[in-house]
């Protein structure tokens, strides 16, 4: 799925497809944008190209630290998506994340520079532990109860292996605005609406191409999001006159601040 807004371009991943890989490195070669942003934030940036992180296992202690950290439903939540995440990942025989991990190296193989788009993981995660009793409860029960609908379990019967068709990403998305609206509002809009203004603040500093990839789920708010505000941005006069060859980098350091590019 590729969408595009001025010079925004928007690419939708299933995060788990091996299809992706090519996709990626495709367009990116393509395009040969003056940035390439991805869905992650430094946390998650740094868990993903740990080479040891499968091999790891969180202490007591570091859990006990993680729940004060994220909060016990936050911390919950994402162990229960890492397990899901995971056992998907071991059935299509790919590692998750792959995607972005692909973008990172395409575009260091490259030389352009790279932006970390999404949220702090630990504010999005606080923000799911500060929900009140009633809500979490009303959360869990309706998405594990509204699962065993027919019809839901038919929509959800799709290749993993490849980007769902937009129809089909779209009735997911209305599912759970309909089922979990405080879950959609927090994992998928809020972040629609952070992520979209990273990339808008990145083509305020570049006057060049911005490619961003993402999960095929931010395609539709974020492209929304966009149009509403891209010619605001694009109309301003762009005093900026760096282009990818007069660009001076580490790739390392851009990673451990992932605002360093913008």
């Amino acid at each position: 799925m590729i969408k595009k807004v001025g010079r925004i371009i928007l690419v939708g991943t299933s995060h788990v497809g091996k299809d992706d890989i090519k996709k990626i490195e495709a367009i990116i070669e393509k395009e040969m944008p003056d940035v390439v942003g991805i869905e992650l934030d430094s946390k998650r940036f740094k868990s993903l190209m740990d080479p040891n992180k499968d091999t790891q296992k969180m202490t007591y202690k570091q859990k006990l630290a993680a729940m004060k950290e994220f909060g016990t439903f936050g911390f919950m939540f994402a162990q229960l998506a890492g397990y899901v995440q995971k056992k998907i990942g071991k059935q299509m025989d790919i590692n998750p994340g792959i995607d972005m991990k692909t973008a990172y190296l395409k575009a260091r193989e490259l030389n352009i520079p790279v932006s970390l788009i999404d949220q702090d993981i630990k504010i999005t995660l606080k923000k799911m532990s500060k929900l009140s009793f009633f809500k979490k409860i009303g959360m869990v029960s309706s998405l594990f109860f509204k699962s065993f609908k027919k019809e839901y379990r038919e929509l959800l019967n799709f290749d993993l292996k490849k980007v769902p068709q937009e129809k089909v990403i779209r009735q997911m998305i209305g599912i759970l605005k309909k089922e979990s609206p405080h879950l959609y509002n927090i994992l998928i809009h809020q972040r629609n609406i952070y992520m979209s203004k990273r990339l808008l603040k990145l083509c305020e500093n570049h006057n060049g191409q911005i490619l961003a990839i993402v999960g095929a789920g931010h395609v539709e708010g974020m492209e929304e999001y966009l149009k509403k505000h891209i010619k605001k941005i694009e109309s301003r006069p762009n005093n900026n006159n760096n282009n990818k060859n007069s660009i001076s980098f580490s790739f390392q350091s851009d990673i451990d601040n992932s605002k360093s590019l913008i």
